[in-house]
């Protein structure tokens, strides 16, 4: 873990220990500004407008930008774990009220990952404080002495922070994660699924079927053990509070992509749901993209070749990866590494996101890696233009072809004379090609293929298939639900850790912290994210059609992470 993020992360912890002031007590006399408190909380700025400044290990000199509060303890202020470092909750449900020994506290904070024998022992310290007044807060912040007398950590950094800062900060932490999030009652929790007005039907058929089992299956659960809360003595009777059915709702969009928000703000008001999972969408993520942030809404893992343009820190969607673009990019780089550089590159793509955005991507990539070979960027808006395109990329080293519909693009490519050394075609035209395409045209198409290799071992793809066959499922869209019975594992795993506490950005953090651990699938190579990410997988590979084999394709390339 760098420097910076570990001195974050004991700046924080020494907050979540020092700030437990007794409801309604300013320091010195000071009414608290929790706006003020917030931007202390999320960008290190004092009440004056500038970085607060400290010191850690005694002499070297810290402002507030490089340790701002939700570095470590998170946008929900329940905190993490990470690298044998613990953060602790700083809400102030736990600030505010004397710090006590509490068994189900203690387990959500018990990440399930490894760790040194010196974080559990910390962990499972009961970490009781006397209370702080305004003198021990100043003290502590100020001084890195506890309320006890006992001398922080040098690591801790010691800052010169005014009474006021203390106080905004303080008046901050009392909102943070102060109410339960919408679409949670007393018994159930309401989850969404997004399904795009051009999804194919059997797919979308095919990811529905997966998700309602799913709930089947969890509500069978949360049955049995509720109305059998001692079966399993000290353990679900401790936790009984956390339990909810899971009620599904599917919100099927119609119309140009322009009209989603509006659709989506209306299903919402009938009745709000907790988070969105899976999903199945065509068109760009963007107005659904800007819907899940306005409403603070975690969309979970949405089957989707447009997501939402850059990470966004902080925003509410999370994906697999960044679709056409990174397909796009994964290409460029695949390129610029070959042993000769192709002479004469050519891009021809269709109208709409679709075509454009790869192409954007591709012609950037290009530029960087590959300046002194210039990109002919070719559009079309019907077949008719495609194939003029086609005729006058004639003699191309390379064509790179970013169709809106597939299946007619396909069917023009067929049909026209070899037009370049070597075409490529994005990972969805991997069936329409192998069906669609000659075994001369066959030979010199390749793939960007941002999935995993067919030989690709993970033992949770055996596992997840055996669930999907015990229930009679049939596996026709095999990666689509694979990657909702995913997308659902991490929506089931955050609520396990989250217990009680139903606060959506507490949910996204815990996905974000889980992602990584042995839940993919087999769908990609890896799945991971971080604090702040949003894309899970991170490259792709070339591969060659292959239409002789199950799966149709073979890997030719390393992974290739732009």
């Amino acid at each position: 873990m760098p420097c910076r993020t570990i001195s974050g992360a004991l700046r924080a912890a020494a907050l979540g220990l020092v700030v437990a002031l007794a409801p309604g007590l300013s320091v010195a006399g000071q009414a608290g500004d929790a706006d003020l408190g917030r931007k202390l909380y999320w960008e290190g700025i004092g009440a004056d407008g500038t970085p607060i400044r400290g010191v850690t290990q005694g002499d070297v000199e810290v402002t507030g930008a490089q340790f701002s509060c939700v570095s470590c303890h998170r946008p929900s202020g329940f905190g993490t774990s990470e690298g044998g470092n613990y953060m602790p909750p700083i809400i102030g449900e736990v600030l505010f009220n004397p710090r006590t020994p509490d068994r189900n506290r203690n387990f959500k904070e018990l990440y399930q990952e490894v760790q040194p024998p010196g974080f559990w022992a910390r962990v499972r310290q009961p970490r009781m404080r006397p209370a702080y007044d305004s003198d021990s807060l100043a003290r502590a912040l100020r001084d890195g002495v506890d309320a006890g007398g006992h001398e922080f950590d040098p690591i801790m950094p010691r800052y010169d922070l005014s009474d006021a800062d203390v106080a905004n900060l303080a008046a901050f932490l009392r909102t943070l994660s102060d109410e339960i999030s919408p679409g949670v009652d007393a018994r159930d929790i309401h989850f969404a699924t997004i399904i795009g007005p051009e999804a194919d039907p059997e797919a979308a058929d095919a990811m529905l079927r997966t998700m309602e089992l799913f709930f089947g299956w969890m509500n069978k659960d949360t049955e049995g053990d509720t109305h059998n809360p001692t079966f399993s003595p000290n353990y679900r009777s401790n936790f009984i509070s956390a339990y909810r059915y899971w009620q599904l709702h599917v919100w099927r969009l119609e119309g140009p992509p322009e009209t989603w928000r509006a659709q989506l703000e209306a299903k919402y008001a009938e009745q709000p749901v907790f988070a969105t999972v899976s999903g199945l969408v065509e068109g760009p993520w963007d107005e659904i993209g800007a819907f899940c942030d306005a409403r603070r809404l975690p969309c979970i893992f949405p089957n989707t070749e447009l997501p939402t343009p850059g990470e966004g820190r902080y925003g509410y969607s999370v994906f697999f990866n960044r679709g056409l673009a990174l397909e796009a990019e994964a290409l460029g780089l695949h390129l610029g590494d070959q042993p000769t550089a192709p002479a004469r590159v050519v891009q021809i793509h269709g109208p709409g996101p679709e075509g454009e955005r790869p192409a954007h991507a591709f012609a950037e990539t290009m530029a960087r890696v590959l300046p002194e070979v210039p990109v002919e960027t070719l559009a079309y808006a019907d077949a008719a233009g495609l194939r003029a395109a086609l005729a006058q990329a004639q003699g191309a080293d390379v064509l790179a072809l970013w169709p809106q519909d597939i299946d007619a693009a396909l069917a023009v490519l067929a049909g026209a004379a070899p037009g370049a050394a070597r075409v490529y075609l994005p990972s969805a035209a991997k069936d329409s090609a192998n069906r669609m395409l000659s075994p001369e045209a066959l030979a010199r198409t390749r793939l960007v293929w941002p999935y995993d290799k067919p030989d690709g071992y993970h033992p949770r793809k055996f596992r997840v298939r055996g669930w999907m066959h015990s229930r009679r499922l049939e596996v026709s869209h095999p990666r689509i639900q694979l990657q909702t019975y995913y997308a659902l594992t991490m929506a089931q795993f955050s609520l396990l850790h989250m217990i009680d506490d139903f606060y959506r950005d507490y949910m996204l953090e815990i996905i974000e912290h889980q992602a990584e651990n042995e839940l993919n699938p087999g769908t990609h190579p890896e799945l991971a994210l971080g604090p702040g990410q949003r894309f899970a997988s991170k490259g792709a590979f070339i591969a060659e059609l292959a239409p002789d084999t199950r799966l149709g394709y073979r890997v030719v390339s390393d992974w290739i992470v732009p």
